[in-house]
């Protein structure tokens, strides 16, 4: 057998890498002797990027396409915001089979699929361990389970090699299962890990018994490269020069991409009084939540808008965060010092990865000043995910909060239902 697999992850909506991409594998492939496949470990989708966020993914996986991506698995970067429904939506654009095996019920992507003597199937993280209090509307099943079942459906299929694109990322935390946990367990069914979610760069892979493991970085810089020759299977990535040809049908689908999303971009939604800033979202979110009090940071907002008519386009501009609104209730103790931290010169300035380079900027309070909070009464405080999950660095774990998510609502949305009245 004699086989190239090409394999990128994590592109996170870096369309000018897409189109370098598909340069790269479109050459490739109308080159070789052999088959070429490309596949995507999942992540494709960026909530910062313009036609991304707009389309709740659904452009990414147009533009991917483009690429002559051959099949991709499902990443977290867009259900895990919008909701599963989004995944339909994903599946019917895409040109190519999207995989995911390990949550059901989902609507869109298939388990797995048969390219001709490859079986490939999809698993990505499910993230129920870490937001308990989220109903997400699917079950996640055990990674090791369905990752033994769909490697020996495919094998029972004809498969001769069996290809496992994995969002679990290489290493995390450890009541999860990962890759390097799933590899020794999957000695008998699978053949190769093309992996993702942790950014992980292995220049030649990683091998765990017969198990070869690659992940090539994140944001499109590297082309991950799987050899099959027989029984030999090594891997490699490259680095895309900078300077790397465009392809021009991936500049001609994200044209017609921004095309089609002007006329909603243009649509009013109503009028403020006062400027649009992160102040005013935070007061929005306690008055949506039922609050004494609502947060929101300075971070998630990129432009203030002034007061007047407020347009679609002009709302995505001023904020283009995916974050969930939510509630809960903590001690004014908490509170206190959940805003405390929040305007600490030296967290303000920080920019954790989720932020993309921004920094944090200072956090807003709305319904009361910081001086009023009585540290020893209760209360109920409106904020998103950011804010009050402990992953964001504000609300802290061994608080033990119990949040409620308006999950899939957006923190946009949630404004156009406030503006719209």
């Amino acid at each position: 057998m004699r086989l190239t697999l090409l394999h990128t992850n994590d592109i996170h909506g870096h369309e000018e890498r897409i189109a370098q991409i598909a340069t790269l594998v479109r050459r490739e492939k109308a080159a070789s002797p052999h088959t070429v496949l490309y596949l995507d470990a999942g992540d494709v989708e960026e909530t910062t990027n313009r036609l991304s966020n707009l389309t709740k993914g659904a452009a990414m996986h147009r533009l991917l396409g483009r690429a002559a991506c051959d099949a991709a698995t499902v990443g977290n970067a867009s259900w895990l915001r919008y909701g599963p429904a989004v995944l339909a939506d994903h599946a019917r654009v895409a040109q190519y089979p999207l995989l995911l095996a390990n949550s059901d019920p989902v609507s869109g992507p298939l388990p797995s699929v048969r390219l001709g003597d490859v079986g490939v199937f999809g698993l990505t993280a499910s993230f129920q361990n870490m937001f308990t209090d989220t109903e997400w509307g699917f079950t996640a099943l055990d990674e090791l389970e369905v990752a033994r079942r769909c490697a020996r459906d495919l094998r029972a299929q004809g498969a001769k090699l069996v290809v496992f694109l994995s969002h679990l990322g290489l290493e995390v935390a450890a009541e999860n299962w990962d890759d390097r946990r799933l590899a020794p367990e999957l000695q008998d069914d699978v053949d190769v890990i093309i992996g993702a979610h942790t950014h992980d760069l292995l220049p030649e892979g990683e091998r765990i018994g017969r198990v070869l493991i690659a992940q090539a970085g994140a944001f499109g810089a590297h082309l991950g490269r799987i050899e099959v020759d027989g029984d030999s299977v090594t891997a490699s990535v490259e680095a895309i020069p900078v300077d790397t040809e465009a392809h021009p049908a991936v500049a001609e689908e994200a044209a017609r991409i921004e095309a089609e999303v002007q006329a909603t971009l243009a649509e009013q939604l109503g009028r403020v009084d006062v400027p649009l800033d992160a102040a005013w979202i935070a007061d929005m979110l306690r008055r949506r939540m039922g609050a004494e009090v609502g947060i929101f940071a300075d971070g998630l907002t990129l432009d203030v808008l002034p007061a007047g008519v407020v347009t679609r386009g002009a709302l995505w501009e001023a904020s283009e965060t995916a974050a969930n609104p939510g509630v809960t209730a903590m001690t004014g103790a908490q509170l206190a010092d959940l805003i405390g931290r929040g305007n600490d010169p030296e967290f303000v300035a920080g920019s954790p990865r989720p932020l993309r380079g921004r920094p944090r900027g200072r956090l807003q309070v709305a319904g009361l000043s910081p001086e009023e909070i009585d540290p020893q009464r209760t209360y109920v405080v409106a904020g998103t995910d950011w804010e009050l999950d402990s992953y964001g660095g504000y609300a802290l774990a061994e608080w033990g909060l119990r949040r409620h998510y308006d999950f899939p609502t957006i923190v946009r949305e949630a404004i156009e239902e406030d503006l719209r009245g």
